[in-house]
């Protein structure tokens, strides 16, 4: 067990920052500790590594949308957090002279150039570890900073369990199955959050990139330019397992959904026949004909025969 008097510590510091309401500035520090302790309650941080990465914006986006109309910034506390002495940063390779005299970053490109990742103090991660301890001091940041929104907050905290709850079973579901030599099986999750759920599992399995055109944009605010698209349309399967699934640009998931292009059964493109489009050759979709998608690394979540199959008969314009 975690000494009481550590935890005490770290409650009265962390319920120390730097915020200054009164002012209009707004909480961006406590928004992050709720980010990060939501992440680590779901298990997608299990190291004391905490990545500037989309799904952390994402959350970040969560919760501030519910306490203040203020555009975001995830770059500035996670950077100035450091004026804490339970936070830290590791530079990326080539950058530790960069990050020593840096004393400002404002974007998250900048912010994912220089830094790999923040930590605490191991002592602090170790409480944050513990279920009960965790949620000590995640009260204790609402209660400082939020108490006008604490109804909203624990909504929200509810809301962001089950999406992670039904985000993860649809990932164990896949592994069972698979384990068991079982065929692509329907997986229905819980309508009010089945979307965020659904997306949060393609978006961890290709990593905010479109399989077609390996795409890989994040804007400057770390939102991601994919979308997590159904192979069988949702209306016609009610079907979220990830086997149904793929990430997509959005150019890219409009002519699948549209049925201008699709995927044979060893995971290459096909182009309609019936396009017409002209512009630049490397830009042109009849450009991509033959061409490989981005596949998952595990096997068992590849994209389904039986998926494809249908996309190609049902959908597809030939």
């Amino acid at each position: 067990m975690t000494d009481n008097k550590i935890i005490q510590k770290y409650i009265q510091e962390l319920t120390d920052l730097n915020i200054d309401k009164a002012s209009g500035i707004a909480p961006h520090q406590p928004i992050l500790l709720l980010s990060i302790i939501e992440l680590i309650e779901q298990g997608k941080v299990s190291e004391n590594k905490i990545n500037p990465s989309a799904e952390l914006y994402e959350t970040f986006i969560r919760y501030w949308s519910i306490i203040t109309d203020r555009e975001p910034n995830l770059a500035m506390p996670f950077f100035h957090l450091k004026k804490k002495g339970f936070w830290h940063h590791q530079a990326n390779p080539e950058f530790e002279k960069a990050l020593q005299v840096t004393t400002q970053i404002k974007t998250v490109t900048r912010l994912r150039e220089i830094i790999a990742y923040g930590y605490f103090n191991d002592d602090l991660f170790d409480i944050l570890k513990q279920p009960e301890s965790r949620e000590l001091i995640r009260q204790s940041l609402i209660e400082k900073y939020f108490a006008d929104r604490k109804q909203e907050i624990a909504e929200l905290i509810i809301e962001e369990y089950k999406i992670g709850e039904y985000s993860q079973k649809i990932l164990e579901q896949v592994r069972n199955a698979f384990s068991a030599g079982e065929k692509f099986i329907p997986f229905k999750t819980n309508k009010s959050v089945r979307k965020a759920a659904f997306r949060r599992a393609i978006m961890s399995i290709y990593d905010y990139t479109c399989v077609v055109c390996r795409l890989h944009i994040m804007t400057l605010d770390n939102v991601s330019v994919t979308e997590a698209a159904h192979i069988i349309p949702f209306s016609v399967s009610g079907n979220d397992d990830v086997r149904n699934g793929i990430s997509l640009c959005h150019l890219h998931h409009w002519t699948f959904d549209k049925g201008l292009i699709s995927l044979n059964n060893d995971y290459t493109v096909i182009v309609s026949d019936l396009l017409v489009e002209r512009g630049p050759d490397p830009l042109l979709l009849k450009s991509l004909i033959g061409s490989h998608i981005l596949l998952p690394r595990k096997h068992e979540e590849y994209p389904a025969q039986e998926a494809m199959e249908y996309h190609r008969e049902k959908v597809f314009n030939k």
